[in-house]
């Protein structure tokens, strides 16, 4: 399985990298929003993890980019956050993510969302 992991904290990027390389999971970490989209455009991926909270073009417009622009109309989307509360809004719900997880992350819930995925 071949993820994009869009995230700003590099410190989140290796604690996830690292966990999910232990199951087997392929993961290209990525900065920020801009280049995600630019990424989708050229690499096919299994799942998008998306942090919400981004510098400049945040987590829901990659996802709005990654479905509107048929990159890749139906790849699943994680959503992450450490503030739940934006996991209510509606660009969370339009989204129609496999799962929208909180911060810091539940490794079993994230590999149980992923393999649903690949199921």
């Amino acid at each position: 399985m071949k993820v994009l992991y869009v995230e700003d904290d590099p410190a989140s990027q290796k604690l996830v990298q690292k966990g999910l390389a232990a199951e087997d999971i392929e993961v290209t970490v990525v900065g920020d929003g801009s280049r995600a989209i630019e990424i989708l455009k050229s690499t096919p991926f299994d799942a998008l993890l998306l942090d919400i909270m981004l510098p400049g073009i945040d987590g829901f417009q990659v996802g709005r980019a990654a479905r509107r622009e048929a990159l890749n109309k139906d790849i699943p989307i994680i959503l992450l956050t450490a503030h739940p509360y934006s996991l209510r809004e509606y660009d969370a719900k339009r989204l129609e993510p496999v799962a929208a997880l909180t911060k810091p992350i539940n490794f079993d819930k994230l590999i149980a969302a992923l393999k649903s995925i690949d199921a």
